[in-house]
């Protein structure tokens, strides 16, 4: 806790002295709970639905950012929550495009996930479509077009 004091600036600054007064010790996790307390009203609940309804809008990165921030508030509130769920929602979240790709491979972990995510996010790139588009790529092969030929007769 003393290197983390050692970061605040400003109005942060006096909120810890406040807030260390006349406590003999912090714990980090108390201390997380209490910040995220002062910053929104009530942090679990609204943490929650938060993370339940995230959504990836913008790039893979930006969803990995916001993703992995409630997260960990996520889990300062329930240490115990699976893997699994972590995992399942973040393949939710994800642009229809990507997240097939991703369910297709199957990932055992939520890093795996990522990973198959990144991939198809570069893929969709180099095609230079966007993921917002449907998949509709140009046949491998050629098609005629038939003209309109005048009937004879």
């Amino acid at each position: 806790m003393d290197l983390t004091a050692l970061h605040f600036k400003g109005p942060a600054e006096v909120r810890f002295n406040n807030y260390i007064l006349g406590k003999r010790s912090i714990i980090w996790e108390e201390f997380i709970v209490d910040a995220c307390s002062r910053l929104r009203d009530d942090p679990g609940r609204k943490v929650v639905e938060d993370f339940n309804r995230l959504q990836q809008l913008g790039t893979l990165e930006e969803y990995l950012t916001i993703f992995e921030e409630l997260k960990a508030l996520m889990l300062v509130t329930n240490p115990t929550m699976l893997a699994s769920y972590f995992l399942e929602s973040f393949i939710g979240g994800l642009k229809p495009i990507i997240k097939s790709f991703v369910r297709a491979f199957n990932p055992q972990t939520l890093y795996a996930a990522m990973k198959i995510a990144r991939h198809q996010e570069e893929t969709i790139h180099s095609w230079k479509i966007s993921p917002d588009s449907g998949y509709n790529p140009k046949p491998l092969v050629p098609t005629l077009l038939l003209a309109n030929k005048p009937n004879a007769g």
